[in-house]
């Protein structure tokens, strides 16, 4: 985008204000990052700040509920909010991560947490939701980190078993966004949009949260991302921000908003 209209803009600056008052450094990294040059502050941090807790041996990162091991949602996560940067901090080892995640990919295609008597209903080994999610999640890491096209286009067969007559897979909405984003990557076009369609059934429900994570997986341009993008303009904070999954004010959130509204 070489130029921002004047709306975004509005939002983006707006943005800039509060989380330069109440995100960490984590969080203006990334946003410096983002940002046009003529919206950045000029006493903001401009190196990669690595995420915490850092990066384990094995490639992954932990969750909060992970006692330290390495989780795959977890892992996913931080792969998505570093790619703001266009040079990776040196702490972030991506060939591990994507080691790791490769490794973890099951005979049939899916993926599973490993067993932990803390993992959330979400993400509960046995689930068809939680394994459509996450092997959603994880091919989708792999495919924006150009991972290996053999795992992605397993990942992708395995998601489209699972799909029912009506286009719909087990679970929620961001196995369906996260999904089409990795059918698209397979040219699995058809496929693809039957997913987004159930996603756009439910469009004017979705939460801030989900409206980022979603515009975070469309294509910059896409009439879903411009969509989504209007949204987002329309229950921005009058300073600046958006909620998190809490209902509170969130600098991360709100820094991933910013990235869908220049991609639209």
């Amino acid at each position: 985008m070489n130029e921002t209209p004047e709306g975004v803009s509005a939002a983006l600056s707006r943005t800039a204000l509060y989380v330069e008052g109440h995100g960490g450094p984590f969080d203006l990294a990334r946003l410096s990052a983002l940002l046009p040059v003529a919206l950045r502050k000029g006493d903001w941090i401009r190196e990669p700040v690595p995420p915490q807790p850092p990066q384990n041996s094995d490639g992954g990162w932990p969750a909060p509920w992970s006692e330290g091991a390495s989780s795959l949602d977890a892992t996913c996560l931080v792969l998505d909010l570093v790619s703001d940067f266009a040079t990776l901090p040196p702490q972030v080892d991506a060939p591990a991560a994507v080691a790791f995640l490769t490794s973890s990919q099951l005979d049939d295609g899916t993926w599973r947490e490993g067993p932990s008597y803390r993992t959330p209903d979400h993400l509960m080994p046995g689930s068809a939701a939680a394994r459509a999610y996450l092997t959603a999640n994880c091919a989708r890491a792999l495919a924006a980190l150009q991972g290996p096209q053999h795992a992605i286009e397993r990942a992708a067969q395995s998601l489209e078993r699972l799909l029912d007559p009506h286009g719909r897979l087990p679970g929620g909405l961001p196995a369906h966004w996260l999904g089409a984003r990795v059918l698209r990557a397979v040219g699995h076009d058809l496929a693809a949009r039957r997913l987004l369609d159930v996603v756009g059934r439910s469009f004017d429900t979705l939460s801030a949260p989900d409206l980022v994570w979603f515009g975070s997986n469309t294509p910059t341009g896409d009439r879903w991302t411009r969509r989504i993008a209007a949204r987002l303009t329309a229950i921005q904070a009058e300073d600046g921000w958006w909620p998190g999954d809490d209902g509170e004010p969130s600098a991360s959130v709100s820094v991933t908003a910013c990235r869908v509204l220049l991609r639209a």
